[in-house]
């Protein structure tokens, strides 16, 4: 009977055996047709560039035709194709033995401001052709990385690459870097810098979206633009080699952020462990951002009502009042005016956090002296970074 067992099991094992291995074998010749098609495609075009060129001077030489001004410039546009063919083939290799060589980094400390202006500056005038702006905004603070510097150059420029070829004519690229704190399991007390680029392209297709990160994969917006997986790749392996990450997000005509979080170089600032006062009347919201802020890297206290929170800032040093606007007795507004009135008080920074988003409550808000005006739901970024500033300007 065991024996029959046995026997039927195999049967089915090895039934079953030829359409997986069927399936590993198509999936093997799709990317060993994308690679092919890929790395064609790249070396296509600059070595058209190339022959062209040779031709032409060929035939100059046959007529014994003096090379002119033109000529010298058609000449560096050469080389310039050639060192374009060199980096593919350098790329490709690179994608392809990635797991037999780790990178190896030169870790200093990089001023993430100054190198994402210099990334971005010489290609201004390609995009000033185009009629595309490129917008960048920092922190009002200094944002320092612990990086390769030459690396992290490569996977910034990877991204602004892709972000301005999926931007249309008179579009625009939006550059943002700030400073942010891991919230992730291992990367908790860790501070990183994360840099956004945001095009105002097509955006990529949901069903394309998983696949961006295949070196071998191109994908297109809804406007038909193409963007290359192995850049991409690249940027992810170097952003992972420093512990940090690359992501991409896509809404189909809305266009797509590139993300790169990289560690941030250990920079004692004014507000390390500052402490925030959080009022909310809801208990549940109020769990959250005590939990939210607190993974930030602050110390925080929290108050269901206004009367509460003033007991607390006529006890402790408090560095940020974080506050809802609409609560049962003293509502939020009330709450800052309080503050602004008290010699001792009136110097801490306000955040109003509101569900609702009107010109009557932003206009009561900074009457009161509200320095920032947050309406629910909140993402956790654009929280840190109106703390990160207020602190910062406040210290």
């Amino acid at each position: 009977m065991n024996e029959e067992k046995f026997d039927g099991s195999e049967r089915r094992v090895s039934s079953d055996q030829p359409e997986a291995r069927s399936d590993a074998e198509m999936e093997i010749k799709r990317l060993k047709s994308n690679f092919v098609n890929t790395l064609v495609r790249d070396i296509r075009i600059p070595l058209t560039s190339v022959l062209g060129l040779l031709e032409l001077f060929e035939s100059k030489l046959q007529a014994r035709e003096p090379f002119d001004a033109e000529d010298r410039q058609l000449l560096s546009l050469a080389i310039e194709s050639g060192d374009r063919m060199r980096r593919v083939l350098d790329e490709h290799l690179e994608v392809a033995q990635q797991h037999e060589r780790p990178m190896a980094l030169k870790l200093e400390d990089v001023d993430a401001l100054g190198l994402i202006e210099e990334v971005a500056e010489p290609l201004r005038g390609f995009a000033a052709l185009r009629g595309v702006e490129m917008d960048i905004h920092a922190s009002p603070r200094a944002l320092s990385m612990r990086v390769d510097e030459r690396e992290t150059r490569r996977a910034f420029q990877y991204l602004l690459t892709c972000a301005l070829s999926s931007t249309p004519d008179g579009g625009t690229v939006r550059i943002e870097a700030q400073a942010l704190s891991g919230t992730r399991a291992g990367d908790a007390g860790r501070s990183f810098v994360l840099i956004s680029i945001t095009d105002s392209g097509g955006g990529i297709a949901p069903e394309e979206l998983p696949l961006v990160f295949d070196a071998f994969h191109i994908s297109r917006d809804a406007h038909g633009c193409e963007t290359s997986g192995i850049g991409l790749a690249i940027a992810k392996r170097v952003a992972a080699a420093h512990g940090g990450n690359v992501a991409v997000r896509s809404q189909a005509g809305k266009g797509t952020t590139y993300s790169l979080v990289l560690p941030a170089a250990h920079v004692e600032s004014a507000h390390d462990g500052a402490r925030i006062l959080i009022v909310e009347d809801a208990p549940e919201l109020l769990l959250l951002l005590r939990k939210l802020v607190g993974r930030m890297g602050f110390q925080v206290e929290i108050a269901q009502c206004a009367s509460e929170a003033l007991k607390i800032l006529g006890g402790k040093h408090i560095d940020l009042l974080m506050t809802d606007w609409a609560m049962p007795g003293m509502d939020g507004g009330e709450l800052i005016a309080a503050l602004k009135v008290d010699e001792n008080l009136r110097h801490i920074p306000t955040i109003v956090l509101t569900g609702h988003d009107t010109d009557h409550e932003r206009t009561e808000a900074h009457a009161a002296g509200c320095d920032r005006f947050l309406v629910k739901p909140i993402m956790r970024d654009e929280l840190q970074r109106a703390i990160s500033e207020l602190l910062a300007v406040n210290a």
